[in-house]
């Protein structure tokens, strides 16, 4: 199999996601491997801590907010900028890689339940 064929798509379970055509084309694209509303995992309760970008965003927002921006496309350029950063600090990413599969193993460990006491 190749890595593609391990990839699960995940989402909140938001409405317009949880469409019977949503389902369906998920179904197709990721065959038992999404997780969200109706699908074959379903969303763990409270689980926002599952989000792998959860363990960026604060990253991220630290370095495009650092010093006050006026237009619009000094924010763009700070975003551009802190993400090339980010792409380019593999220990950090690394780091933030081994929170999100931490995460998850807590999750499995609370059987899907409530598991950032745990973390």
């Amino acid at each position: 199999m190749n890595k593609r064929g391990l990839i699960y798509f995940q989402h909140y379970g938001a409405p317009p996601h949880s469409s019977r055509e949503v389902r369906n084309f998920l179904n197709y694209r990721f065959p038992g491997r999404w997780i969200g509303r109706g699908g074959p995992h379903n969303w763990p309760a409270r689980s926002s801590e599952l989000s792998p970008l959860d363990c960026v965003w604060g990253w991220m927002k630290e370095l495009v907010y650092s010093m006050k921006l006026v237009t619009r496309d000094a924010l763009l350029g700070r975003i551009l900028d802190a993400a090339d950063r980010i792409r380019n600090s593999q220990r950090k990413l690394k780091r933030a890689i081994r929170a999100v599969h931490n995460r998850a193993a807590a999750c499995v460990v609370a059987g899907g339940g409530i598991f950032e006491n745990q973390l």
